[in-house]
């Protein structure tokens, strides 16, 4: 039993110098185009819903699809004021 305590203890030691142990930052762009390029570079390059034309209006995209002859997706997003004068 004592040698499973000073051996659980071991682990336990070693398990948090390892998990206590800084990681080096990684290196930051020294111009804002290497930034804009590092942030590029993580992107995917053709994601389907980039190629959307968004409306932010219900009633434009109503009309653009009805013009298309294509459905409509609905996002609903309810965090606005009351007030807002947004359509």
């Amino acid at each position: 039993m004592k040698r499973v305590t000073v051996a659980a203890t071991v682990a336990l030691l070693f398990a948090s110098v390892a998990w206590t142990q800084e990681t080096k930052p990684p290196k930051k762009a020294a111009t804002p185009e290497g930034l804009k390029a590092e942030i590029e570079s993580l992107k995917a390059p053709r994601v389907a819903w980039r190629q959307i034309a968004w409306k932010s209006c219900l009633l434009d995209g109503l009309k653009e699809s009805r013009q298309k002859k294509k459905p409509v997706l609905l996002w609903i997003f309810i965090d606005r004021p009351v007030d807002d004068a947004r359509c």
